[in-house]
């Protein structure tokens, strides 16, 4: 399970780190002080369950829990503010939050919300072996790397490691690069929307604009220049 939590208060962060590895020491928990570092990391890992705090500096939670939707699919919300509003909590159910928590944050009440998830969720832990290739993946994502690369930089045989990715994440390497390669080429359309889409094509690791839009609308059923006039209105 891949949890962020996004505050802009650090100590709120570290309090929430300490209480979901305490019940759940095997999910892989991310943090993030404000929206642009949240969507850097969806944009290199898939997101399971985002915590969001509402009043974020620069942006409401509410309003990045929208693209958080739009790099992971599936994502889960808990919406986490020190106030109790009508509207935040209508809005919040629009989104899909499974719940939403008024500070300061009880204990009993964050670990019903987990457990809930917990039970539900299906997501195995990754192997070391294979958390170190995908991260090579995430370093070098933007180079014309292949299945073999990866395999020789951790040291097994491409075979191993091709099964390695279907059985713990059930999706194939090129699957994985592709979809790793797509949330970052969104994440750069919803930052930096005046960015042409050649140079969003080279940026993430596509030989050819061709390319990038053929794989983009395999995985989007949209072509990128949908994705930027329907979903950023751009």
């Amino acid at each position: 399970m891949n949890v962020l939590m996004v505050d802009d208060e650090y100590l709120e962060l570290e309090q929430l780190t300490q209480l979901i590895y305490k019940r759940y020491p095997n999910w892989n928990v991310f943090s993030a002080e404000d929206g642009a570092e949240a969507i850097s990391i969806a944009s290199t890992h898939l997101i399971h369950l985002a915590l969001l705090d509402i009043h974020l500096s620069g942006e409401s939670g509410l309003d990045l829990a929208d693209k958080l939707q739009i790099l992971s699919k599936g994502i889960k919300f808990v919406i986490i503010t020190a106030y109790q509003d009508f509207e935040y909590a209508k809005r919040a159910i629009k989104l899909n939050a499974i719940d939403y928590i008024v500070k300061p944050i009880i204990q009993k009440e964050l670990y019903e919300v987990l457990d809930s998830l917990g039970k539900k969720s299906r997501t195995s832990a990754v192997t070391p072996l294979l958390e170190k290739g995908m991260k090579f993946v995430q370093n070098n994502y933007t180079k014309n790397i292949h299945l073999q690369d990866v395999a020789e930089y951790i040291h097994v045989s491409a075979n191993y490691l091709s099964k390695k990715f279907n059985d713990e994440l059930h999706a194939s390497f090129n699957d994985y690069l592709a979809q790793l390669r797509i949330n970052q080429a969104k994440s750069l359309m919803i930052e930096h929307p005046e960015y042409s889409l050649q140079y969003i094509s080279d940026a993430v690791g596509y030989s050819s604009q061709n390319y990038f839009t053929n794989s983009f609308k395999k995985y989007e059923q949209m072509t990128p220049t949908q994705f930027k006039r329907e979903k950023i209105g751009f």
